[in-house]
């Protein structure tokens, strides 16, 4: 497992060609890896600021993530976030992370959202025509 500075490293962005816009950016990914944890379905929104994500490095980063042991789904949905939100510095960012467990024939949905904004920002107009998933 890498260190948190080696893991965040595998995140690459690059200069954002619409800085002067708001634009929302949509990520979705199938991720495996620990039982307890995944597979679990991520799905990454963002309003860049100076930064957009580089998708091509994408799985060696999340190939780092499934070899890491999580206590619980949550510290997984954090952690993805607080690696997302500190590389890219987004005005606006949301990530959900979900999945489908199984217990005696029933079948349950377990999701974790979260969301952060840059202090001062907003364009609720943008936000309000985001389907809500």
């Amino acid at each position: 497992m890498l260190e948190i500075y080696q893991r965040r490293n595998l995140i690459q962005t690059e200069p954002n060609p619409g800085t002067r816009i708001d634009y929302v950016v949509t990520l979705q990914s199938n991720l495996t890896g620990a039982k307890d944890v995944f597979p679990a379905r991520l799905t990454l929104r963002y309003v860049p600021d100076r930064l957009i994500l580089k998708t091509s490095n994408l799985a060696e980063y999340y190939a780092e993530i499934a070899s890491i042991e999580f206590e619980n789904f949550e510290a997984a949905a954090v952690l993805l976030m607080d690696d997302f939100n500190n590389e890219l510095v987004p005005r606006w960012i949301s990530l959900r992370l979900g999945k489908q467990t199984a217990d005696n024939d029933q079948v349950f949905h377990h999701e974790t959202a979260l969301e952060d904004r840059q202090p001062k920002w907003g364009n609720p107009r943008l936000l309000d025509r985001l389907e809500r998933y």
